[in-house]
């Protein structure tokens, strides 16, 4: 009886020790106190890069969501569940709802007006056209706002960020890159897919760093290297 318990023991610690490691191994979301101490720890090279392709707003005039038309106002932060009200609409008067689109559907959130200010410059829809037709293709996946595309609805606008962007290439933190990695945002959380590298960049107005994945150049997707 004595060995039958023994063995029992054995086991079970065998089976402990078996499964401890695939536990350790899975990393928590980053917060930003975690990144800032990557950062320091590590001293990562600062790389510039500036934006190269122009993204689709929705220009925002109102305090009032009721003002926003309804195909962009139902998907606005639907990827990070981000609740946007009055205040925050006044606070931001005169900036955009940036009309991203993921592989999956709509990435639709307002650019903070400090950041919108400093960093965009407003450009033709036709440059949009053009320089994007990644996004452009998948507005199919939001037909209405395909919709007001193709009509050129007043209110939709092309920005461009201009300013040159310092970035930190997550592969400089010391970041297992064959594996995913999830950050906290200042809209959200954001995740780098497995056996890819991506990019930190500091947002000022928000204190806070968030993520731009690589794109198939190895560049910051939508980013070219700047001078």
């Amino acid at each position: 009886m004595k060995l039958f318990t023994s063995s029992l023991i054995s086991a079970a610690t065998a089976l402990c020790l078996n499964v401890a490691p695939a536990l350790a191994d899975d990393l928590p979301t980053q917060n930003q106190q975690m990144l800032t101490l990557r950062v320091t720890e590590h001293s990562p090279q600062m790389e510039i890069y500036i934006k190269d392709r122009p993204i689709l707003g929705w220009r925002l005039t109102s305090d009032s969501l009721e003002d926003i038309p309804a195909p962009i106002r139902e998907a606005l932060g639907s990827v990070d569940a981000t609740g946007y009200d009055a205040e925050y609409l006044a606070k931001n008067k005169g900036s955009i709802v940036a009309l991203q689109m993921r592989k999956d559907g709509t990435d639709f959130y307002i650019i903070g007006k400090e950041t919108f200010d400093s960093k965009y410059e407003l450009v033709a829809l036709d440059e949009v056209a053009e320089k994007n037709s990644r996004l452009v293709e998948r507005l199919d996946m939001a037909p209405e706002v395909q919709k007001m595309f193709n009509q050129r609805t007043t209110g939709l606008v092309g920005a461009l960020k201009t300013t040159p962007v310092e970035m930190i290439r997550v592969s400089g933190l010391g970041y297992d890159l064959g594996k995913e990695l999830t950050i906290q945002a200042p809209w959200g959380t954001q995740t780098k897919p497995a056996k890819a590298d991506a990019f930190l960049v500091w947002d000022s107005g928000e204190n806070q760093y968030y993520m731009v994945n690589a794109g198939s150049d190895g560049n910051p997707s939508g980013y070219i290297p700047g001078r």
